[in-house]
């Protein structure tokens, strides 16, 4: 298989005044897609209410997708979960798309050169509950959504 590429094009901001930022992930490759449960995304809205350090904003204009996919999905929305750990101060995205009959699945990490050999759905989901329940572990939880 190709490696995949998402490019995620932000809108830009009138400070920045048609200068669109982008962010491009890494296309994650597993034999079966890795889903997020749909309470996650409802319940870090809610902490944003009360935690400074979550943040969520809609600001996602497109996202290109660059290379051969094999399975092509038809994504229905994206979302972007940035984080920053307290403990190792690493910078960590994931790229989230919808498919219908799936729901959100992980599609995308963010940065490159991460090491993926030690990447599983368990330890994935466990650092999404890991930002519910303990988010104050966090030193930024930014959720981006289309």
């Amino acid at each position: 298989m190709d490696s995949i590429i998402y490019k995620v094009i932000f809108r830009a901001h009138e400070q920045l005044e048609h200068k669109n930022i982008s962010l491009s992930f890494k296309s994650l490759e597993f034999k079966k897609p890795i889903s997020i449960p749909a309470k996650f995304t409802l319940e870090l809205k809610k902490l944003s209410e009360t935690n400074q350090h979550i943040i969520t904003f809609q600001n996602i204009e497109e996202v290109l997708i660059i290379g051969n996919p094999i399975v092509d999905h038809t994504y229905n929305y994206y979302l972007v979960i940035l984080y920053t750990h307290k403990l190792n101060g690493k910078k960590i995205g994931y790229l989230i798309g919808n498919v219908r009959n799936l729901g959100d699945i992980i599609i995308g990490i963010w940065p490159f050169n991460r090491d993926l050999k030690d990447l599983s759905e368990d330890i994935l989901l466990e650092t999404y509950n890991d930002m519910m329940q303990n988010p104050s572990n966090y030193n930024t939880i930014c959720l981006i959504t289309q």
